[in-house]
């Protein structure tokens, strides 16, 4: 699957119309990125090259996609400046907005579980159904986040757009659409947790090891080592509110 492909996907699978180029649905991740939280008001956008990188597009594109945003007044673009977060007013341009902000209402352990659950489901899938350009993808994925160790928001980034990508190799739309929703809860503190030392390096790791599992069509390691992710995740989320 291409990366036209892929975008056209992930529009289409967390409930949006596609739109007819490839910057209009940088347009709809980056605004996705501000409704979930991973970026807010006076937050800079990672470089150029960096999120042409983290989302497997060109430099033109992103930079297309930000003017699109400046002129919207949700990003603010200023010469020899990085661009930072102007509005989280996204209005219609993000996907499901408000989908994203009604996950926030329920309770952590809830989540998890959850989570254990679906992503068991997708895991297995996945290790049957993904297509090899979407290995290729993921390893490429996980090498723009270990560019991106010093960077919260960037690994961030990079962090959804390989979840999303196995999710999608699913091949339930349903399954996928839930998954989406629940990695979206509390994005916003996990930037927090993320930016303590060793944290990014220990989700790479884990990556790796999901990876190695749908690489070799292990259906169990995979959704162990998903599981095994997500516990991570659930306990140092926890740890942040105790």
């Amino acid at each position: 699957m291409d990366i036209r492909a892929m975008l056209e996907d992930d529009v289409a699978t967390l409930g949006g119309a596609p739109k007819t180029s490839t910057k209009d649905f940088v347009v709809q991740k980056i605004t996705t990125f501000i409704a979930t939280g991973i970026l807010k008001v006076g937050d800079p956008l990672p470089g150029e090259r960096e999120l042409a990188s983290a989302l497997s597009v060109s430099r033109e594109t992103v930079r297309g996609a930000i003017l699109i945003l400046s002129n919207h007044g949700i990003l603010s673009v200023a010469h020899g400046l990085r661009t930072v977060v102007a509005s989280v007013d996204v209005g219609e341009l993000a996907i499901q907005a408000a989908r994203y902000r009604d996950i926030a209402a329920y309770n952590l352990d809830d989540v998890h579980q959850a989570r254990l659950l679906i992503e068991a489901q997708v895991a297995r899938a996945a290790a049957v159904k993904m297509e090899p350009s979407t290995f290729d993808y993921l390893r490429k994925s996980i090498a723009a986040q270990e560019d991106a160790c010093d960077d919260p928001v960037r690994f961030l980034i990079c962090d959804r757009e390989f979840h999303t990508a196995i999710y999608r190799s699913s091949g339930n739309a349903v399954l996928a659409d839930l998954a989406a929703d629940l990695y979206s809860y509390l994005l916003s503190h996990r930037k927090r947790v993320v930016s303590q030392p060793g944290t990014i390096a220990s989700s790479i790791a884990d990556h790796r090891t999901i990876l190695s599992g749908l690489e070799t069509r292990d259906q169990d390691a995979a959704a162990a080592a998903f599981a095994i992710h997500e516990t991570r995740i659930y306990t140092t989320t926890k740890l942040l509110f105790s």
